[in-house]
């Protein structure tokens, strides 16, 4: 079982799935309006210092660190 941290501390490349947003009403609604909720799997494009790229389906979105601190993910472990 893999470990739950902030979305800002994954690298490029990674997937993971959401688990929680630690984040006051507004910030929640705008990000379950961009498809960023509980059990949605994403993944890191980019990891810049100021923000991160990240897709979820076909789309992807800009956060910066501040707000990808605030959501939780758990990342995905696939077999080999």
């Amino acid at each position: 079982m893999s470990c739950v941290c902030p979305l800002a501390f994954l690298s490029a490349g990674t997937e993971a799935t959401i688990t929680e947003i630690r984040a006051g009403k507004g910030m929640r609604l705008r990000l379950t309006g961009m498809g960023l909720c509980p059990e949605t799997r994403v993944k890191v494009q980019c990891a810049n210092r100021g923000s991160l790229i990240v897709s979820v389906g076909d789309a992807r979105y800009a956060l910066s660190r501040g707000m990808a601190t605030k959501i939780l993910v758990r990342g995905t472990q696939e077999a080999a």
